[in-house]
């Protein structure tokens, strides 16, 4: 028979790895438990959910066309510009843009002049630097080329031609580049004075360069 004090050690051994035995099975029954399934399952499921959530409120319709307007006029383009093809360019101030309604628009650029070309009502009408003026608007403006237009104060001039700023889809303001590669003279006319500074001095520095037509006639 084993002395008080073995059975006193014996007992409390037994009693230790009776409570260890005891709290890894429960460990294990909770974690194989059918309930601790459903719980897993939830939490995945709440975490989809919230991807789904946060992927939806990504996407907002207003805030995406806002942005792909932005991408497509690129930065340089005023608000309130809108998108156009060039038909056919006339000369090196005029030329025709379909802007998608019934009739297409006979376009004066705002802010320049170019030399003027013969016509069959002017044959003696050609002035130095008006083939080479056209010939580089039709550069910049192929046909179906797509841009952006802009008006200033003045929609239309004394003819119903209609007054605007053109730029292509980079950013580039046509009217501006004609003037700062010497071939058009800057010109004020009316209200339309939105860019005016800017012409201006582009005429200026195209002249002290002899750029375009300011070396050539």
């Amino acid at each position: 028979m084993p002395a008080p004090h073995k059975r006193s050690r014996l007992v409390s051994v037994i009693i230790v790895l009776a409570l260890v035995g005891g709290a890894a099975i429960a460990a294990y029954s909770s974690a194989t438990s059918p309930e601790s399934h459903s719980d897993g399952a939830s939490l995945v499921g709440s975490a989809e959910g919230s991807g789904s959530a946060s992927e939806s409120s990504s996407t907002d319709p207003d805030i995406d066309a806002e942005n792909e307007t932005e991408n497509a006029t690129g930065n340089d383009i005023p608000s309130g510009a809108f998108a156009a093809t060039v038909t056919y360019v006339h000369d090196g101030d005029t030329l025709y843009l379909d802007n998608g309604s019934s009739e297409e628009l006979k376009v004066r650029l705002i802010g320049l002049d170019t030399p003027e070309l013969a016509s069959q009502q002017r044959p003696d009408a050609e002035e130095c630097y008006g083939v080479e003026a056209r010939e580089l608007l039709r550069d910049f403006l192929p046909e179906g080329t797509a841009v952006w237009a802009l008006e200033d104060r003045e929609p239309e001039d004394r003819y119903g031609r209609s007054l605007l700023y053109v730029y292509l889809q980079d950013g580039t303001l046509v009217n501006l580049a004609m003037v700062e590669l010497g071939a058009a003279e800057a010109l004020k006319v009316g209200l339309n004075d939105r860019f005016w500074p800017e012409l201006r001095n582009a005429e200026d520095d195209a002249y002290a360069a002899k750029l375009g037509m300011w070396g050539s006639c």
